[in-house]
Protein backbone atom coordinates (compact mmCIF):
# COMPACT_ATOMS: atom_id res chain seq x y z
CA UNK A 1 0.00 0.00 0.00
CA UNK A 2 1.46 3.61 -0.88
CA UNK A 3 0.87 6.79 1.19
CA UNK A 4 0.53 9.75 -1.12
CA UNK A 5 0.70 12.50 0.64
CA UNK A 6 -0.62 16.39 -0.87
CA UNK A 7 1.56 19.39 -0.34
CA UNK A 8 -0.29 22.32 0.14
CA UNK A 9 1.08 26.45 0.17
CA UNK A 10 0.54 26.20 4.33
CA UNK A 11 2.68 23.02 4.59
CA UNK A 12 5.88 24.65 2.17
CA UNK A 13 5.74 27.70 4.74
CA UNK A 14 5.50 25.79 7.96
CA UNK A 15 8.73 23.84 6.04
CA UNK A 16 10.37 27.14 5.05
CA UNK A 17 9.64 28.61 8.38
CA UNK A 18 11.32 25.52 10.15
CA UNK A 19 14.61 25.91 8.01
CA UNK A 20 14.65 29.16 7.96
CA UNK A 21 17.09 29.89 10.90
CA UNK A 22 19.34 27.33 10.24
CA UNK A 23 19.52 28.55 6.63
CA UNK A 24 20.48 32.44 8.31
CA UNK A 25 22.82 30.43 10.44
CA UNK A 26 24.75 29.09 7.67
CA UNK A 27 25.01 32.43 5.73
CA UNK A 28 27.64 34.44 7.29
CA UNK A 29 30.03 31.29 7.09
CA UNK A 30 29.29 30.81 3.78
CA UNK A 31 30.26 34.41 2.75
CA UNK A 32 33.56 34.20 4.65
CA UNK A 33 34.31 30.99 2.84
CA UNK A 34 33.55 32.93 -0.53
CA UNK A 35 35.74 35.97 0.51
CA UNK A 36 38.43 34.01 2.11
CA UNK A 37 41.01 35.61 2.60
CA UNK A 38 40.47 39.11 2.54
CA UNK A 39 42.79 40.12 5.36
CA UNK A 40 46.14 39.00 6.69
CA UNK A 41 46.71 35.77 7.91
CA UNK A 42 48.33 35.13 10.98
CA UNK A 43 50.66 31.84 11.72
CA UNK A 44 51.48 31.37 15.10
CA UNK A 45 54.87 29.49 15.49
CA UNK A 46 55.18 28.06 19.34
CA UNK A 47 58.74 27.78 19.03
CA UNK A 48 61.82 30.49 19.08
CA UNK A 49 62.86 31.97 15.75
CA UNK A 50 65.83 30.53 13.92
CA UNK A 51 64.62 26.80 14.74
CA UNK A 52 63.58 24.28 11.83
CA UNK A 53 60.01 24.84 12.64
CA UNK A 54 60.51 28.79 11.83
CA UNK A 55 62.76 28.47 9.04
CA UNK A 56 59.91 25.99 7.55
CA UNK A 57 57.33 28.09 8.05
CA UNK A 58 58.62 31.48 6.89
CA UNK A 59 59.62 30.09 3.52
CA UNK A 60 55.76 28.69 3.24
CA UNK A 61 54.19 31.69 4.56
CA UNK A 62 56.41 34.12 1.54
CA UNK A 63 54.72 31.33 -0.94
CA UNK A 64 51.02 31.34 0.29
CA UNK A 65 50.97 35.19 0.56
CA UNK A 66 52.13 35.21 -2.84
CA UNK A 67 48.87 32.63 -3.99
CA UNK A 68 46.52 34.04 -1.78
CA UNK A 69 47.45 38.36 -2.23
CA UNK A 70 47.47 38.38 1.42
CA UNK A 71 50.03 39.42 3.65
CA UNK A 72 51.18 35.82 5.63
CA UNK A 73 52.57 37.09 9.12
CA UNK A 74 54.55 34.50 11.23
CA UNK A 75 53.84 35.13 15.39
CA UNK A 76 56.71 33.52 17.35
CA UNK A 77 55.39 32.22 20.67
CA UNK A 78 57.60 30.04 22.21
CA UNK A 79 57.69 28.69 25.79
CA UNK A 80 56.04 26.01 27.94
CA UNK A 81 56.94 23.52 25.55
CA UNK A 82 55.08 25.11 22.71
CA UNK A 83 51.85 25.30 24.73
CA UNK A 84 51.71 29.10 25.14
CA UNK A 85 51.41 29.52 21.41
CA UNK A 86 49.15 26.40 20.82
CA UNK A 87 46.92 27.59 23.55
CA UNK A 88 47.01 31.06 21.99
CA UNK A 89 45.50 29.42 18.61
CA UNK A 90 43.30 27.14 20.37
CA UNK A 91 41.47 29.85 21.84
CA UNK A 92 41.49 32.34 18.37
CA UNK A 93 37.98 32.72 16.51
CA UNK A 94 37.84 29.96 13.73
CA UNK A 95 37.60 31.84 10.83
CA UNK A 96 41.17 30.92 9.33
CA UNK A 97 42.78 34.13 9.82
CA UNK A 98 45.15 32.46 12.82
CA UNK A 99 46.75 29.17 12.16
CA UNK A 100 49.07 27.27 13.67
CA UNK A 101 52.29 25.39 12.41
CA UNK A 102 53.87 22.94 14.89
CA UNK A 103 55.42 19.76 15.53
CA UNK A 104 54.70 16.54 17.37
CA UNK A 105 55.88 18.33 20.67
CA UNK A 106 52.61 20.40 20.90
CA UNK A 107 50.03 17.90 19.11
CA UNK A 108 51.28 14.70 20.54
CA UNK A 109 54.15 14.22 23.25
CA UNK A 110 52.34 17.45 25.64
CA UNK A 111 49.47 15.33 26.43
CA UNK A 112 52.11 12.62 28.55
CA UNK A 113 54.78 15.44 29.19
CA UNK A 114 52.57 18.17 30.96
CA UNK A 115 50.15 17.01 33.85
CA UNK A 116 47.83 20.46 32.62
CA UNK A 117 47.77 21.33 29.51
CA UNK A 118 46.09 25.09 28.33
CA UNK A 119 44.05 23.14 24.96
CA UNK A 120 43.46 19.92 23.79
CA UNK A 121 45.37 18.70 21.01
CA UNK A 122 42.46 16.50 19.34
CA UNK A 123 39.46 18.90 19.98
CA UNK A 124 40.79 22.22 19.55
CA UNK A 125 42.48 22.05 16.37
CA UNK A 126 41.04 21.37 12.62
CA UNK A 127 44.35 19.83 10.73
CA UNK A 128 45.14 21.48 7.54
CA UNK A 129 48.23 19.48 6.23
CA UNK A 130 51.17 18.06 7.07
CA UNK A 131 54.13 19.73 6.01
CA UNK A 132 57.42 17.49 6.24
CA UNK A 133 59.78 15.42 8.99
CA UNK A 134 63.07 15.32 9.94
CA UNK A 135 65.52 13.31 12.17
CA UNK A 136 67.64 14.88 15.74
CA UNK A 137 71.18 14.28 16.43
CA UNK A 138 73.32 14.72 19.56
CA UNK A 139 75.76 16.86 18.86
CA UNK A 140 79.08 18.35 21.18
CA UNK A 141 82.03 20.65 20.51
CA UNK A 142 85.26 19.31 18.76
CA UNK A 143 86.89 19.87 22.07
CA UNK A 144 85.01 17.12 23.78
CA UNK A 145 86.85 14.67 25.24
CA UNK A 146 84.50 12.12 22.89
CA UNK A 147 84.33 11.72 19.15
CA UNK A 148 81.39 8.75 18.95
CA UNK A 149 78.94 8.01 19.89
CA UNK A 150 80.59 5.01 21.92
CA UNK A 151 82.91 7.26 23.84
CA UNK A 152 80.53 9.73 24.99
CA UNK A 153 78.91 6.39 26.83
CA UNK A 154 82.10 5.28 27.72
CA UNK A 155 83.59 8.60 29.33
CA UNK A 156 80.09 9.15 30.56
CA UNK A 157 80.27 6.42 32.59
CA UNK A 158 83.25 7.11 33.89
CA UNK A 159 82.26 10.19 35.00
CA UNK A 160 78.57 9.89 36.64
CA UNK A 161 76.70 12.96 37.10
CA UNK A 162 79.19 15.15 35.25
CA UNK A 163 78.24 14.48 31.75
CA UNK A 164 75.04 17.12 30.43
CA UNK A 165 72.75 17.31 27.62
CA UNK A 166 70.64 19.99 26.25
CA UNK A 167 67.14 19.66 24.82
CA UNK A 168 64.52 22.06 23.61
CA UNK A 169 61.42 19.91 22.75
CA UNK A 170 59.61 16.86 23.38
CA UNK A 171 61.99 14.85 20.84
CA UNK A 172 65.84 16.21 22.84
CA UNK A 173 63.75 15.53 26.28
CA UNK A 174 63.07 11.74 25.09
CA UNK A 175 66.12 11.00 23.06
CA UNK A 176 68.08 12.06 26.16
CA UNK A 177 66.11 10.20 28.80
CA UNK A 178 65.85 7.19 26.78
CA UNK A 179 69.71 7.12 26.74
CA UNK A 180 69.98 7.44 29.89
CA UNK A 181 67.73 4.86 31.34
CA UNK A 182 68.41 2.21 28.36
CA UNK A 183 72.38 2.87 28.81
CA UNK A 184 72.04 3.12 32.79
CA UNK A 185 73.98 6.52 32.40
CA UNK A 186 73.63 9.20 35.27
CA UNK A 187 73.41 12.28 32.49
CA UNK A 188 72.29 15.75 33.89
CA UNK A 189 69.46 17.69 31.78
CA UNK A 190 69.51 20.61 30.89
CA UNK A 191 66.31 22.15 29.30
CA UNK A 192 66.20 25.17 27.31
CA UNK A 193 63.75 27.46 25.66
CA UNK A 194 64.50 27.24 22.09
CA UNK A 195 66.93 25.27 19.94
CA UNK A 196 69.30 28.33 19.02
CA UNK A 197 69.70 29.20 22.68
CA UNK A 198 70.77 25.82 23.48
CA UNK A 199 73.53 25.61 20.32
CA UNK A 200 75.14 28.35 21.70
CA UNK A 201 75.30 27.18 25.15
CA UNK A 202 76.66 24.01 23.91
CA UNK A 203 79.15 25.72 21.51
CA UNK A 204 80.23 27.75 24.63
CA UNK A 205 81.01 24.56 26.68
CA UNK A 206 78.19 25.19 29.10
CA UNK A 207 76.28 21.85 28.49
CA UNK A 208 78.38 18.69 27.04
CA UNK A 209 75.89 17.71 24.45
CA UNK A 210 72.68 18.38 22.77
CA UNK A 211 69.98 17.09 20.89
CA UNK A 212 69.00 19.25 18.00
CA UNK A 213 67.60 18.74 14.71
CA UNK A 214 69.85 18.05 11.78
CA UNK A 215 68.85 21.26 9.85
CA UNK A 216 69.77 23.75 12.63
CA UNK A 217 72.61 21.70 13.87
CA UNK A 218 74.30 21.32 9.72
CA UNK A 219 75.74 24.88 9.51
CA UNK A 220 77.58 24.40 12.69
CA UNK A 221 78.33 20.53 11.89
CA UNK A 222 79.79 21.40 8.22
CA UNK A 223 82.04 24.38 9.85
CA UNK A 224 83.49 21.97 12.30
CA UNK A 225 81.92 24.18 15.05
CA UNK A 226 80.19 21.15 16.19
CA UNK A 227 80.56 17.41 16.30
CA UNK A 228 77.47 14.61 15.86
CA UNK A 229 77.98 11.87 17.91
CA UNK A 230 74.69 9.75 16.69
CA UNK A 231 71.42 10.17 15.50
CA UNK A 232 67.94 9.66 16.75
CA UNK A 233 66.43 7.56 13.46
CA UNK A 234 66.97 3.63 13.24
CA UNK A 235 68.88 4.29 10.05
CA UNK A 236 71.73 6.54 9.24
CA UNK A 237 71.37 9.87 7.89
CA UNK A 238 72.29 10.78 4.18
CA UNK A 239 73.61 13.77 5.14
CA UNK A 240 75.98 12.33 7.88
CA UNK A 241 77.70 9.20 6.87
CA UNK A 242 79.67 7.50 8.85
CA UNK A 243 77.28 8.84 12.57
CA UNK A 244 75.84 6.13 14.40
CA UNK A 245 72.52 5.80 14.88
CA UNK A 246 71.26 6.17 18.81
CA UNK A 247 69.88 2.81 18.60
CA UNK A 248 73.76 1.35 18.74
CA UNK A 249 74.31 2.47 22.17
CA UNK A 250 73.65 0.20 25.39
CA UNK A 251 70.21 -1.03 25.77
CA UNK A 252 68.60 1.33 23.14
CA UNK A 253 68.22 -1.41 20.25
CA UNK A 254 65.28 -0.33 18.48
CA UNK A 255 65.31 2.79 19.11
CA UNK A 256 63.94 5.03 15.97
CA UNK A 257 62.60 9.18 16.53
CA UNK A 258 62.09 11.45 14.49
CA UNK A 259 60.13 14.96 14.62
CA UNK A 260 57.25 16.19 12.24
CA UNK A 261 55.80 19.53 11.17
CA UNK A 262 52.05 19.82 10.32
CA UNK A 263 49.79 23.08 9.81
CA UNK A 264 46.26 23.73 12.36
CA UNK A 265 43.78 25.75 12.39
CA UNK A 266 41.57 26.19 15.06
CA UNK A 267 38.38 23.53 15.39
CA UNK A 268 34.79 24.91 13.60
CA UNK A 269 36.99 26.48 11.22
CA UNK A 270 34.90 26.64 7.91
CA UNK A 271 35.29 23.64 5.49
CA UNK A 272 35.65 25.27 2.27
CA UNK A 273 38.29 27.73 4.38
CA UNK A 274 40.38 24.72 5.09
CA UNK A 275 40.48 23.25 1.71
CA UNK A 276 41.85 26.57 0.19
CA UNK A 277 44.75 26.26 3.23
CA UNK A 278 44.73 22.63 2.20
CA UNK A 279 45.21 23.44 -1.40
CA UNK A 280 47.94 26.57 -0.65
CA UNK A 281 50.21 24.10 1.55
CA UNK A 282 50.31 20.84 -0.34
CA UNK A 283 50.88 23.51 -3.02
CA UNK A 284 53.55 24.30 -1.37
CA UNK A 285 55.70 20.84 -0.39
CA UNK A 286 54.98 19.91 -4.35
CA UNK A 287 57.50 22.21 -5.09
CA UNK A 288 60.67 21.04 -6.35
CA UNK A 289 62.53 23.74 -5.82
CA UNK A 290 61.38 23.43 -1.87
CA UNK A 291 61.99 19.82 -1.61
CA UNK A 292 65.21 20.01 -2.71
CA UNK A 293 66.34 23.01 -0.25
CA UNK A 294 64.62 21.30 2.60
CA UNK A 295 66.67 17.99 1.37
CA UNK A 296 70.06 19.38 1.25
CA UNK A 297 69.13 20.18 4.98
CA UNK A 298 68.41 17.16 6.18
CA UNK A 299 64.17 18.04 6.55
CA UNK A 300 62.05 15.81 3.90
CA UNK A 301 59.18 17.89 2.88
CA UNK A 302 55.68 15.90 3.10
CA UNK A 303 52.16 17.09 2.14
CA UNK A 304 48.70 15.55 3.37
CA UNK A 305 45.10 15.47 3.43
CA UNK A 306 43.51 17.39 6.60
CA UNK A 307 41.85 13.94 7.44
CA UNK A 308 44.77 12.18 6.72
CA UNK A 309 46.99 14.74 8.84
CA UNK A 310 44.41 13.84 12.06
CA UNK A 311 44.64 10.46 11.44
CA UNK A 312 48.16 10.63 11.68
CA UNK A 313 48.59 12.76 14.73
CA UNK A 314 46.21 10.15 16.87
CA UNK A 315 48.36 7.76 15.84
CA UNK A 316 51.87 9.53 16.91
CA UNK A 317 49.96 10.83 19.75
CA UNK A 318 50.28 7.11 20.88
CA UNK A 319 53.64 6.42 19.81
CA UNK A 320 55.06 9.49 21.84
CA UNK A 321 53.02 7.94 24.71
CA UNK A 322 54.60 4.72 24.63
CA UNK A 323 58.30 6.28 24.05
CA UNK A 324 57.86 8.71 26.93
CA UNK A 325 56.88 5.93 29.14
CA UNK A 326 59.85 3.59 27.97
CA UNK A 327 62.31 6.43 28.96
CA UNK A 328 60.89 7.12 32.04
CA UNK A 329 59.51 10.33 32.05
CA UNK A 330 57.08 11.48 34.68
CA UNK A 331 54.38 13.75 33.36
CA UNK A 332 55.41 17.42 34.95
Amino acid sequence: MRLHFKDSPSRRTALARLLAPAALALLPALASAQSYPDKPIRIIVPFAAGTATDTVTRLAAQQVSDALKQPVLVDNRPGANGAIGASAVAKAPADGYTLLVTTNTTQAANVSLLKSLPYDPQKDFAPVSLIGKGTFVLVTRPEAPYASLAEFVAYARANPGKVSYASSNSSGIVSGATLALKAQLDLIHVPYKSGPAAITETLGGQVSALFIDIQSALPQLRSGKLTALAVTTAQPHPLLPGVASLASAPGMAGFDLSYWIGVYAPAGTPPAVLRVLNQQFTQFTRSKEVVDRFADVGFMIEGSSGAALEQFTRSETGKWRDLIAAAGIEAQ
